[in-house]
């Protein structure tokens, strides 16, 4: 017997469902039909519960806010920065596959926005989720002794690194450049907080 899903269950089944068709198809060649049936639901719960494209990108959107934040929280609270800068280095590691095929989810869809007044509220959205990941890049440099305005000036800068191998890695579908870039953001990382 299957187990019937709450109304809150189903939004986000269809939010991720939202986010994974995005992420392939991109904003323009995601359609309500696509998300009900990568979500496995009927699309008139989709069309119920985001009535217009653009809840669907911002369902999206704060989905993967939604993931980074907690994740973010949760690594190794109690380590050295540059224990938590290595985790976080594993875990750009671990998305490599997935990035080198697709590209990036939350570039795809922001570079895929329509720049329309009623997107800016999604925009923001993603520009909070990169924000989060500069930030607290930022905070692991600080707290491993770089003043606050170099640890910022450094998050922001390994973020736009590994974006760029990202689309890199994706348009030539070359994992070792992924590889190579995260390997160098390992070692620069380690040589700031040693020489910090």
């Amino acid at each position: 017997m299957a187990v019937k899903m709450s109304s809150e269950e189903k939004r986000q089944k269809l939010a991720r469902a939202a986010m994974n068709v995005i992420w392939r198809d991109g904003y323009h060649g995601a359609t309500i039909q696509s998300v009900a049936k990568e979500a496995g639901l009927p699309a008139g719960g989709v069309f119920y519960r985001f009535p217009k494209k653009h809840d669907l990108a911002q369902a999206a959107l704060e989905t993967m806010e939604g993931e980074f934040a907690p994740l973010l929280a949760s690594i190794a609270p109690n380590g050295s920065a540059g224990d938590r800068i290595a985790i976080f280095f594993d875990y750009l590691d671990a998305m490599t596959p997935r990035r080198v095929r697709h590209g990036c989810p939350l570039a795809r869809l922001m570079l895929d926005l329509p720049d329309e007044d009623a997107f800016v509220p999604v925009r923001a959205i993603g520009q909070g989720v990169f924000d989060l990941l500069v930030n607290w890049l930022a905070e692991q440099f600080s707290n491993g002794g770089l003043d606050y305005s170099t640890a910022t000036t450094q998050g922001r800068r390994m973020i736009v690194r590994w974006q760029g191998a990202i689309v890199l890695a994706h348009a030539m579908n070359d994992r070792s450049i992924l590889d190579d870039e995260i390997n160098d953001l390992r070692r620069v990382a380690k040589r700031l907080i040693e020489g910090a």
